[in-house]
Order: structure tokens, then C-alpha cells, then sequence
């Protein structure tokens, strides 16, 4: 069992990350920002599949450890049982071998992997929560081994709370973003050109990707000029389903020639410039990472009203915000986007000065050093 990377600082808190996935979603983007700006005094190092994230973690210097891939294809009970057994044995031998004193779980099913590690070598656990769907049992196993909950948003706090999570156990740490290397240049679009609308995420039903086609099909119907585009793949080859019904969708659009899909996109650095409008649908969304991305670099958001993004965006402010599922308030959104440029210039300048002021994420991973801390010195 061979781990990769940097060597040790005998004087730093070791902390062993555990994430399952081997592909980059938002919980990996995480990840992989906070071991570059995680404090010197912690030393970091990994356990997950191999694929992009253990490329990037190496390419980082960060030392990592393999361990088995999750089911593709399959959310049957009794293969991810046998899954989740194996990988805790894998990860009960990293712990011994590598004697981290925190083991930092990025999602929930990490935390049901480390049920041996926890067990048999007593190391301090983090939960790392981002998810609002969570049953009660689950909750209460992930409660019962970890340490400490870190909770992505005060909507996900609430939802660990009404399934009976102490609220002095779960500490709201928000995802950060690096803001250095972005753009300060915001332009204001001509009023004459058309706009360019995208919905960017995960192809799985929570993220509702239908209503965004459903709303720029009648923005179209009214004869507005418009471009549509969705950024995102099944990256997790669980929902292949509902991505072919996706595509099927659009192609069959009679407005098909202005609504586009394109892949999953690891680095949306190209693509900003080309979008006016971040469209986000999720009405289950424990936080959003791709909003403050988007408001970062000057692109206005709309949203729904609840869970992460009701948190990050005040609506008319730094952004827009309608009812969960309610097609015609994101239909009217998008309209006013389209025709009121000055208030679209506004909003992409508020929100990102607020972004910048509050979600650094340098700031996010000294508050993460600091429940490291606070652990080891409990």
C-alpha cells in the first residue's frame, strides 16, 4: 500500500481526508482547495479511488493513498453494503500504517467508511456535511462516530438539527473560492445583443434541469432572442436515465437550435466570458458552489429561494431568486435580466464585491485548521 507525495512535518496535526468519488464534483473542488491553502501548521494527505482527483492531489504534493472505486451504475443497497465494508478495511490499514490524528470524511458515505478506523484506532472524526437529503438513521450513525459536523450551509445546520444532531456539535463553515486570478473587468452587455442564459451542474434530478429547458422554451416562444446552454454530465454514472431523457429533451426541442448541451467542464475559466446569466434550479442545494463562481466573475445569478443560495444571495442585490418549481417567477427573472441591462450591471457588480468580501477561500480553510485545532485540543 503505497502512498505518493510529500513527506511529513513531524509538528504539524496530521489529518487524513477521505473522499470515495475519483471524478471532480463541487465536494472535490473543495478538496482540492483546501489542501493548497490549508494553514502550514496542518499537514494534509488523502485516501480515495484513482482517477482526476488523486492526479490533481499529487500534482499538489499532497501524499495519497488508493482506495477501491464506488459502484458505477448501481444504487443497490447490498453493493454498496459490500463496498463500504471493503473500503473500511482498506481505510482501517491506511489509519494504522499512516497514523493521521483526525480523519476529515468530505461527505456522508465517508463517514460510513471509517467506521473501523474509528472504532479500532480512536482518531478524531469530522463530518463533513453537504447535503440536505439525509434520512434520520443515517444521521444518527454519522452523529454517534464523528467528532465534529462541518455543515456547508446554515441550511444544511437546520436540516442536521431536525434530525436530531446537536446544534453545538455542527459548526457552518461556507465553501470558498480563489479570487485572486479572476478578472476585475465586468462590462456591461449591449441592450441589443442577445443574452446568454446556462445552467451548470450535475445531470441528477435534484438539480432539476427540466425547468430550466421548460422556462427558455417560453422566453423563445415569446420571440425573445436568446441562447441556452447546459454545462454538465452524469459524472458519477448513477443517473444515466435522466441524463438521455435530458438530451432527448433538447433535441427535440423546437427551439433546439438555441438551447445546447455541452460536457462537464473541470475549469469554467473560458466560459464565463461567454455567459450572461447563471441559471440554478436546485431547490434541494445545500450550497452552490458554480453561484459564487458565477458571481465572482461578474455573471448575475438567478436562483431558487432556499437552502444554500437563499444564504448566499439577497435578492434584487446580488442576484435574483424565485419559488421553488415555480416556472413562471424564473421565466420573469430571466426577462428582466434580459431587459434591464443597467440592473444586471448592478447585480454582477454587488455580488461580486460581496463574494469577494465573504467567501475567500483562504478564510474558509483557516476556520477548517481551526476545528482541527480545537479536536486536538479537546
Amino acid at each position: 500500500m503505497t502512498i505518493e507525495g510529500k513527506k511529513h512535518n513531524p509538528a504539524a496535526i496530521r489529518v487524513l481526508c477521505v473522499n470515495l468519488e475519483s471524478s471532480i464534483a463541487g465536494a472535490e473542488q473543495s478538496l482540492l482547495l483546501l489542501v493548497r491553502f490549508v494553514p502550514k501548521r496542518i499537514q494534509i494527505f488523502a485516501a480515495c479511488p484513482a482517477g482526476v482527483l488523486t492526479e490533481k492531489l499529487r500534482s499538489l504534493g499532497i501524499r495519497t493513498c488508493q482506495i477501491l472505486s464506488p459502484p458505477r451504475k448501481s444504487n443497490h443497497f447490498f453493493i454498496w453494503l459490500f463496498y463500504l465494508a471493503f473500503v473500511n478495511i482498506q481505510l482501517n490499514l491506511i489509519v494504522f500504517k499512516t497514523r493521521p490524528q483526525i480523519i476529515h470524511a468530505n461527505s456522508t458515505k465517508a463517514v460510513l467508511a471509517t467506521i473501523l478506523p474509528k472504532v479500532f484506532a480512536g482518531r478524531k472524526l469530522i463530518w463533513h456535511m453537504r447535503d440536505l437529503r439525509c434520512s434520520r438513521l443515517l444521521a444518527g450513525i454519522c452523529r454517534c462516530l464523528s467528532s465534529k459536523v462541518i455543515a456547508v450551509s446554515k441550511a444544511v445546520k437546520d436540516k442536521l438539527i431536525g434530525l436530531g444532531v446537536k446544534a453545538e456539535h455542527i459548526e457552518v463553515i461556507y465553501n470558498g473560492i480563489a479570487t485572486d486570478d479572476i478578472p476585475a473587468k465586468i462590462t456591461k452587455k449591449d441592450q441589443s445583443s442577445p443574452v446568454t442564459f446556462a445552467n451548470i451542474g450535475q445531470f441528477v434530478p435534484w438539480k432539476k434541469q427540466f425547468l430550466f429547458i421548460e422556462a427558455a422554451e417560453r422566453f423563445l416562444q415569446d420571440g425573445s432572442n436568446a441562447q441556452f446552454i447546459l454545462i454538465g454530465d452524469d459524472i458519477f454514472a448513477r443517473d444515466g436515465k435522466y441524463k438521455k431523457e435530458l438530451i432527448s429533451k433538447v433535441m427535440t426541442s423546437p427551439f433546439a437550435q438555441n438551447i445546447k448541451i455541452i460536457g462537464w467542464q473541470d475549469n469554467l475559466a473560458s466560459y464565463w466570458e461567454q455567459i450572461d446569466c447563471l441559471v440554478h434550479t436546485a431547490d434541494a442545494e445545500p450550497f452552490g458552489r458554480v453561484i459564487i463562481e458565477a458571481m465572482a466573475h461578474g455573471v448575475p445569478v438567478i436562483a431558487v429561494a432556499g437552502g444554500g443560495p437563499a444564504e448566499i444571495i439577497t435578492n434584487g442585490e446580488t442576484g435574483l431568486l424565485f419559488d421553488p418549481d415555480d416556472s413562471d417567477g424564473l421565466l420573469e427573472a430571466m426577462k428582466t435580466i434580459s431587459q434591464d441591462r443597467e440592473l444586471a450591471h448592478n447585480l454582477a457588480i454587488n455580488a461580486r464585491k460581496y463574494i469577494i468580501s465573504n467567501f475567500q477561500v483562504k478564510h474558509t480553510s483557516e476556520k477548517i485548521a481551526r476545528v482541527y485545532e480545537e479536536l486536538m485540543a479537546a
